[in-house]
């Protein structure tokens, strides 16, 4: 079922039991904590544990360590990956070409469901420019299909199909349907 195998490097797995954006005004960040772990549980069907979007439509992000040090660089800001508020950093994929599709992240399965947008709250975040340098590369939402154990450590993607594109590579269009 899952022919391909792509080596990626899970490097954080955070939660936050609040929001850090919503209900605040323009530009007001919140202290919500974000917290580390060095392994989760993922379940069927839900987000992290504790998290703020552990029950929603989206309840989990992957995020690209290349395209945060991309953008860090580009702004001329030091990297914090907690910053940007997804909860697995990784590196060594594509992540926009598994939007749609089903595939194993070590031993969870999982559906890429849709792009995950940048905010504006980017730009308080970081600095003037970070919403923009983030367009079509904020990370991508996935829901668990069967669930396991994730750890922050080598492992493996394996995909229905070759994925070979840069990780830096914007997504190609502004929306994409989500799987049904």
């Amino acid at each position: 079922m899952y022919p391909y195998k792509h080596q990626i490097i899970i490097h954080h797995i955070f939660t936050s039991p609040e929001h850090h954006y919503f209900t605040r005004e323009k530009f007001c960040v919140g202290n919500a904590p974000t917290i580390e772990h060095t392994s989760i549980e993922l379940y069927e069907g839900k987000g992290l544990e504790g998290d703020r979007f552990e029950f929603s439509k989206y309840p989990i992000t992957l995020f690209s360590l290349e395209v945060a040090q991309d953008v860090c660089k580009t702004l001329g800001v030091e990297l914090d990956v907690k910053l940007f508020r997804r909860n697995i950093i990784v590196s060594g994929i594509h992540l926009n070409s598994l939007i749609g599709k089903r595939f194993m992240l070590g031993d969870v399965e999982c559906e890429g469901l849709a792009h995950c947008s940048p905010c504006t709250w980017m730009n308080a975040v970081f600095k003037k420019g970070a919403f923009e340098a983030m367009r079509g590369r904020g990370g991508l939402r996935i829901k668990v299909l069967k669930g396991g154990v994730l750890s922050s450590s080598t492992t493996d993607i394996l995909t229905a199909e070759l994925i070979d594109e840069n990780p830096l590579i914007p997504i190609k269009r502004a929306k994409i349907p989500t799987v049904l």
